[in-house]
C-alpha cells in the first residue's frame, strides 16, 4: 500500500491518492478485499471509530482486477475529525486493506496518514464535489439577505414595543 504525498499529510477537504495491490497470494485463494479510509480515536473513556470511504470487491470482482498491479483509491478527505496527539486522546486516520481468504483466514494491511486543517497556500488542490451538496439533505439553503431582513426587522419591532 503506498499514498502520493511522502510526508503522508493531507489536508482537510483534499484528494486522497493512494494505491494498492497484493502479492503472493493467488487469485483462487482470495474470497475478498476490502479497501477503507477510516479515523480511529485512542487513550481515556471510549474509542470511536468513522468509515469515511469503503470499496468492497468479491471473488468475481477480483476477477477483472490486476491484484499484482497498482489500483487507485481516491476519495475527497472531510473537515474533520482531523490528526490529534494529545495526552489524554489521540485521533489517528489510516487506509485499511483486509484481505479475506477462502479457507476463512483474514490479512490486514494498513497504512497510517494525517488529516491536517487545509492550507490556503498549500500546493494540494481543494476539491469541492458540487453534486455531493446537491445530494445532502441537509444542504445548505442559499437566501438572499433581502429576503432576510422582514424577519430581522419584525423580531427588532416587538423587542422596541415590550421595552
Amino acid at each position: 500500500m503506498s499514498v502520493c504525498r511522502d510526508d503522508g499529510s493531507y489536508a482537510a477537504g483534499c484528494q486522497l491518492k493512494a494505491g494498492w495491490r497484493i502479492s503472493r497470494v493467488n487469485l483462487e485463494e482470495l474470497q475478498s478485499v476490502e479497501i477503507s479510509v477510516l479515523w480511529h480515536t485512542e487513550g481515556k473513556g471510549d474509542e470511536d471509530l468513522g468509515v469515511h470511504y469503503f470499496q468492497r470487491y468479491d471473488h468475481s470482482d477480483l476477477q477483472s482486477i490486476q491484484l499484482k498491479e497498482r489500483n487507485g483509491i481516491q476519495c475527497v478527505l472531510p473537515a474533520s475529525p482531523l490528526s490529534y496527539q494529545g495526552h489524554l486522546m489521540q485521533i489517528h486516520w489510516k487506509i485499511r486493506v483486509r484481505v479475506f481468504l477462502a479457507d476463512g483466514r483474514e490479512v490486514v494491511a494498513e497504512q497510517p496518514f494525517y488529516l491536517v486543517a487545509h492550507q490556503p497556500e498549500s500546493n494540494q488542490e481543494l476539491v469541492v464535489d458540487s453534486e455531493v451538496l446537491e445530494e445532502r439533505l441537509d444542504a445548505p439553503q442559499l437566501r438572499s439577505i433581502a429576503s432576510k431582513l422582514p424577519s430581522v426587522i419584525s423580531r427588532l419591532r416587538g423587542r422596541r414595543s415590550r421595552s
